[in-house]
């Protein structure tokens, strides 16, 4: 039971830590590209003339996905006049972020090692239980 507790542990500090580290480099690629100014313009001709694969038009309206690439334009138009100033943002969110992954390392791992300890002292009272149930000659 505890080799499971700890292989349950390193596997949500994996996915923990590939998730805050995607997480910090879209943060970077995002403000690294609204800091470079792009022309919304461009974005717009980029995005109305974007080749929407065969597969998807066959599942979802054409006309839902022009509404989609409508919004989006419109939202990197708001993001490039709203948020000039994203890439110094960014600058102090993404050791924000690992410190916020530190933060939630640290509560798994306490996580981990009360129920290490728990189920420690519940494997003692139940296997002393089965002893006593079983009698002395141990059947």
């Amino acid at each position: 039971m505890r080799w499971l507790i700890w292989v349950v542990f390193a596997l949500a500090m994996v996915l923990w830590t590939a998730v805050v580290f995607v997480g910090t480099q879209l943060l970077g690629w995002a403000a690294g590209l609204l800091s470079s100014g792009q022309d919304a313009a461009a974005v717009t001709q980029a995005v109305q003339h974007f080749p929407w694969p065969a597969w998807l038009v066959l599942w979802v309206d054409p006309a839902w996905l022009q509404q989609l690439a409508a919004a989006l334009t419109q939202s990197w138009a708001w993001l490039t006049a709203v948020l000039p100033a994203f890439a110094t943002i960014a600058g102090w969110l993404v050791p924000l972020a690992w410190v916020a992954w530190a933060v939630v390392a640290f509560g798994l791992l306490a996580l981990a090692v009360v129920l290490h300890v728990v189920s420690g002292r519940l494997g003692r009272q139940w296997g002393s239980l089965a002893a006593s149930v079983r009698g002395p000659h141990g059947r």
